[in-house]
């Protein structure tokens, strides 16, 4: 052994017997490997770690490769010439440091840093602080207000961060995923599967920041197999919608404005986040259309959706409150309707939901021969990718004529 800059190398291969030993030293000590510019380092606590100490053009780096006994020796001795490789080429520590955090292959290593693939400056950020840059930038202004765009990032912050917030995000595997989505995934289902759609889409984000070479989220084979039974909004038969419009007529100490959002949600099967925002300049009332514009919708295309003659009256007599304001259904301020007006009024009718109404309405339809592409339209439903290729019409006057009979059905015009 000789001794250089204080430290003590050993000029051949450490033997695993070595390293035991030198894990138990109280200080500091570097230890030369055979290989050149690798060193077995002591931190005096019990820890040994494989570091590459170069220079290149008076730059220094000292760059760890992995903690012993994780890391072999044969893993690092194999490491070391590929990070001496990427040192002399001129790439950066930071860019060489973010590559070893995903890979302890030789050829991957030169394939990450070499193709740009990794950051080359600063650390690889955190899966929340991608998760925040995602929502922030890419996904919330594509989002109508509403509980989704609100729970997006709750739920991240109640489920995953707490978890996987602060790790680096080209770090993070599978199994892991697996593991902290388990427990929302088996208790509450709908829940679990909104979250790892949001964290795959996360890592597609990454990806194409280039921050991560690929997507670990678990696709839904591999989590784990639960009960879940689907519950859908509680709805009211079709055939007690007259007896619920009886009701909402002759009921009192109800506001206009709520009496007549319940009465387009049970008469045109509209979302009640669409009618809430409803606005005057959307009407056309000679041609008897409402069109609602591609930012209000869920699918964020434009939907246009014909008036019964029954609708047309709600819309008159809502006029003379609101006539002078933006929104049809906006309260005495011109804002707009609170969300839970109409749901928290049709309960005291029932245990039902505003959204069961569309559901009641599609029961109708299937039972009067209404073609599901007509019910469809007319619920404004997302269309398979094939069928929204070949079919590009809206149906209007079909679903003209099926909403008018639904709606003397309603009303007892029939």
């Amino acid at each position: 052994m000789s001794k250089v800059y204080g430290y003590k190398w050993l000029q051949m291969a450490i033997k695993y017997k070595e390293l035991e030993l030198l894990a138990k030293s109280k200080t500091t000590k570097w230890v030369k490997e055979g290989t050149s510019n690798l060193f077995a380092v002591a931190r005096g606590n019990g820890s040994v770690f494989w570091i590459i100490r170069a220079s290149f053009q008076k730059r220094r780096s000292v760059i760890t490769l992995g903690r012993w006994p994780a890391m072999k020796a044969d893993t690092a001795r194999e490491l070391a010439p590929s990070v001496k490789i990427l040192i002399r080429q001129g790439f950066s520590d930071d860019a060489i440091k973010n590559a070893l955090t995903q890979t302890s292959d030789p050829r991957k290593l030169l394939y990450l840093v070499e193709g740009h693939r990794v950051s080359e400056t600063g650390r690889t950020p955190s899966f929340e602080v991608v998760a925040r840059d995602w929502y922030e930038n890419h996904l919330k202004d594509g989002l109508s207000e509403g509980t989704y765009k609100r729970q997006v990032l709750q739920q991240l912050n109640d489920h995953i961060f707490p978890i996987l917030g602060e790790r680096p995000i080209n770090q993070i595997r599978r199994r892991e995923l697996v593991v902290c989505l388990r427990e929302i995934w088996l208790n509450k289902k709908p829940s679990g599967t909104k979250i790892r759609r949001n964290i795959e889409r996360i890592f597609e984000y990454a990806m194409d920041h280039e921050w991560c070479e690929n997507n670990p989220t678990p696709p839904v084979r591999s989590m784990p197999k639960s009960k879940h039974e689907v519950k859908h909004f509680k709805s009211l038969p079709y055939e007690r919608i007259p007896e619920l419009w009886t009701w909402l007529h002759e009921r009192p100490r109800m506001g206009p404005q709520t009496q007549v959002g319940l009465a387009l949600a049970i008469l045109l099967g509209k979302r009640t986040s669409e009618i809430r925002k409803m606005r005057w300049s959307d009407l056309d009332f000679d041609k008897r259309i409402w069109t609602t514009p591609a930012e209000d919708m869920k699918q964020r295309k434009a939907h246009r959706q014909p008036l019964s003659i029954q609708a047309v009256e709600k819309l008159n007599y809502i006029r003379q409150f609101t006539g002078a304001q933006e929104l049809v259904l906006g309260n005495s301020s011109g804002k707009i309707m609170s969300e839970n007006a109409m749901l928290y009024a049709l309960k005291r009718f029932g245990d039902f939901t505003t959204h069961g109404l569309r559901a009641s309405l599609g029961s109708w339809c299937s039972e009067n021969g209404v073609s599901k592409n007509v019910s469809d339209q007319i619920k404004s439903h997302q269309k398979k990718y094939m069928d929204a290729a070949y079919d590009r019409v809206d149906l209007l006057e079909e679903r003209r004529v099926v909403l008018q009979k639904w709606a003397d059905y309603v009303t007892h015009n029939d």
